[in-house]
């Protein structure tokens, strides 16, 4: 009996009906994957108790849909980690700050996926951050950082985006969003700053054509990453030879302007950066309004994206509007929708719709 290939490519894999060893595979990934949830749950406190690490669990799974598309419209990504931090004192000071996040990610039927993944249907360890940020100076006035990182460019800095529907210009304006490298940070006053020497590669570390990149930002002084970021200003630079997923590389200069303003429950978030892509003069810009309530278990916003490129016969443009919401924050619940449309792009002229789902739990 001949069966359906949709069975084996999507969630009716069957060791009886389907002699597909990848079909097999991946859910022997997707029940790896969840295993480890069963087994890591229980230990979190217990091993934050002993010796002093603060640990948090996630669980991510998503959707988007693309309204336009030829077909398999329909993708899903699930995705599971920790997030692991723990500071380092001395007798007088704190000596270095730990930060590991260390998921598993899963991707299934995605017309739009990460790089990493190399088949429709595909499961990967994924490195987030995992680095030593070092007090040198011991008051907060200069620490250096090793390892895998953010980049600390524009928004990124202050705004958390980390597995949410609500993305930023970073990836695509430089290419990457994470990078490897070892760099310098602190406050100064009134005034954060970072800047980081990077491999150039992004989330994997590769080193075939020689990337490299340095980026660094200075800005108001934030407590922390949040989904709606504290006001203030930020100037940033990059400059690098990025490796791309598909091999070749690509040479990127960019200076950007970022600021964050609120207006009661109403805020203005926006970036600009300028500079050039492979020679070609490139600006991208973000403007959002969002709305909260006051705890932040409920938030609204609306984006608007423009990529511009100048090519011999003029400027080209990606363009993009999206509404979108969040709620919850409830027992370790949230959940999101967005919709986006396309007005145009580099690779088609035609408009595309995308919706996208998300639920995520957090054990902290």
């Amino acid at each position: 009996m001949k069966v359906p290939a949709l069975l084996c490519n999507n969630y009716l894999c069957n060791n009886y009906l389907c002699n597909n060893y990848f079909c097999n595979n991946y859910r022997q990934k997707i029940a790896v994957l969840f295993t480890t949830v069963i087994f890591w749950c229980p230990n979190l406190y217990a091993v934050q108790g002993e010796n002093g690490w603060r640990n948090a669990f996630e669980i991510v799974a998503g959707g988007t849909y693309l309204a336009d598309a030829d077909a398999d419209k329909m993708g899903l990504l699930y995705t599971t980690g920790i997030d692991a931090r723990k500071v380092f004192a001395g007798s007088k000071s704190n000596i270095a700050t730990v930060n590991l996040q260390l998921d598993m990610w899963c991707t299934d039927n995605q017309t739009r996926r990460p790089g990493f993944f190399e088949k429709d249907h595909d499961c990967d360890p994924v490195v987030r951050n995992a680095f030593v940020n070092f007090h040198a100076s011991g008051d907060g006035k200069l620490n250096i950082l090793l390892g895998h990182t953010e980049l600390p460019f524009g928004l990124e800095v202050p705004v958390s985006t980390s597995k949410s529907l609500r993305t930023l210009l970073t990836p695509k304006d430089l290419a990457m969003k994470l990078d490897w490298g070892v760099g310098i940070n602190g406050t100064l006053g009134k005034f954060d700053y970072s800047a980081l020497l990077s491999r150039g590669s992004g989330i994997e570390y590769r080193h075939n054509k020689d990337p490299w990149s340095f980026t660094a930002r200075v800005g108001h002084s934030i407590n922390r990453q949040r989904f709606l970021p504290e006001p203030g200003l930020g100037l940033s630079i990059f400059r690098g030879n990025v490796l791309l997923t598909n091999g070749n590389i690509s040479e990127r200069e960019r200076i950007a302007l970022d600021g964050v303003r609120y207006f009661k429950r109403f805020g203005v978030v926006s970036q600009f950066s300028f500079g050039e892509t492979d020679d070609r003069e490139t600006w991208n810009g973000l403007v959002e309004l969002n709305w909260s309530n006051s705890i932040e278990s409920k938030v609204g916003y609306i984006q608007y994206k423009s990529y511009n490129q100048e090519l011999l016969d003029g400027w080209e443009r990606e363009k993009s509007a999206s509404i979108g919401a969040r709620f919850g924050q409830i027992a370790g619940f949230t959940w999101a929708v967005q919709y986006t449309r396309e007005f145009s792009s580099f690779k088609s002229d035609g408009d595309q719709d995308v919706l996208g789902f998300q639920l995520k739990y957090r054990w902290e």
